[in-house]
C-alpha cells in the first residue's frame, strides 16, 4: 500500500522527524514539507540537510494547512504538542506521532484521527544532523490503533509507512509497551548499569577500565544515548520494565546457579538455546 499527501507538518525535527521528512521527499510522498519547533537555528538547520522545505516556531501557523501532522517531540512532550495541535488542525487532518511508549500517549488522545505510531529505527545519535531518508528501510514500524481509530487514517499512516521502506506491524498499545519494555528499554538499563558496575569496581580493581574491549563496547553501546529522552520513556513504561527486570532477573540467577552447580552440560545447554535464537534473529 503507498499513500501520498500534499502537506505534511512535523513537529520536533531530530533524527526520527527530519529522516521521515527525508523519506517522504526522496519518495515524492509529500509535496511541502513544514517543520516546527521551538529553536530556529535547529528548524534552519532542517532545512539545509533537506529534512524540510521550511519552517516556523508558530505551532499554529505551521499545522494549518498539513494532511498529516507528524509529531516526533520527546515522549513526555507528545501529548501536549498533540493536543495543542489539533486545536488548529483543519478537518480530515490525520495526526501521528514517533514515542517509544504507546499506552499513555493512545489513552491521552481522544481523536478517533490519530494513529499511535513508532518506527523502531535509529541510533544514540540525535539531532536532525543525523538524519537520513533510508532510516526506516527494513526497520519495524509498530502502529497502534484503539477502537475509536478511524480506519482511513490507519490506512494512510501504514501505507507511508510501508512507502518509506518499513515493515509495518500493527498491535495494540499496552501490547506494544510489553515487547520494547524487553527488546529496548531494558536494555538501555542494563547498558546503564554495566557502566555503573564497571565504575564503581574500579575504585577496587583500579585497571578494570584499562581492560575494556568489544564485549564491553557493544553491550554498552546504548548507555551513550540521551539521558533526557529516555528518562522520558522509562517514565511512561515504568510498569513494563518493572515485569521484565524482575524476569531478566530470575533468569541471570539461573545462569548463576548452573555456574555454582558445576553442570558443565546444563550450562551448555542454556547457553547454546539462547545462541540459537540470537543466530536466527542476526
Amino acid at each position: 500500500m503507498k499513500s501520498r499527501v500534499d502537506c505534511v507538518a512535523i513537529i520536533g525535527v531530530g533524527l526520527i522527524g527530519g529522516s521521515f521528512g527525508m523519506a517522504l521527499k526522496k519518495r515524492g510522498l509529500a509535496n511541502r514539507v513544514i517543520g516546527v519547533g521551538r529553536n530556529p537555528e535547529r528548524l534552519k538547520t532542517a532545512v539545509e540537510v533537506g529534512a524540510v522545505d521550511e519552517w516556523t516556531t508558530d505551532l499554529a501557523a505551521g499545522v494549518r494547512d498539513a494532511d498529516l501532522i507528524y509529531v516526533s517531540t520527546p515522549v513526555g512532550m507528545e501529548l501536549d504538542f498533540i493536543r495543542s495541535a489539533a486545536k488548529h488542525a483543519k478537518p480530515g487532518c490525520v495526526t501521528t506521532d514517533a514515542g517509544s511508549t504507546k499506552g499513555e500517549i493512545c489513552r491521552g488522545v481522544d481523536d478517533s484521527r490519530f494513529v499511535g505510531g513508532h518506527p523502531m529505527a535509529g541510533s544514540e545519535a540525535t539531532g536532525v544532523e543525523a538524519a537520513s531518508p533510508d532510516l526506516f528501510i527494513n526497520a519495524a514500524y509498530v502502529l497502534t490503533p484503539t477502537k475509536r481509530t478511524n480506519p482511513d487514517a490507519l490506512a494512510l499512516v501504514r501505507g507511508l509507512g510501508e512507502a518509506v521502506g518499513s515493515r509495518v506491524i500493527v498491535m495494540d498499545p499496552e501490547t506494544h509497551d510489553r515487547c520494547v519494555a524487553v527488546i529496548s528499554h531494558l536494555p538501555h538499563l542494563l547498558a546503564i548499569a554495566l557502566v555503573s558496575l564497571a565504575e564503581d569496581r574500579s575504585t577496587r580493581d583500579s585497571q578494570v577500565l584499562e581492560l575494556i574491549a568489544g564485549s564491553f563496547r557493544d553491550m554498552t553501546r546504548v548507555a551513550g544515548s540521551s539521558p533526557e529522552l529516555w528518562r522520558d520513556i522509562c517514565m511512561t513504561n515504568a510498569d513494563a520494565i518493572k515485569e521484565a527486570a524482575a524476569a531478566f532477573q530470575r533468569l541471570l540467577e539461573e545462569g548463576v546457579r548452573l555456574i555454582e552447580s558445576k553442570d558443565a552440560q546444563a550450562f551448555d545447554s542454556w547457553f547454546s538455546s539462547a545462541k540459537k535464537l540470537r543466530d536466527s534473529l542476526f
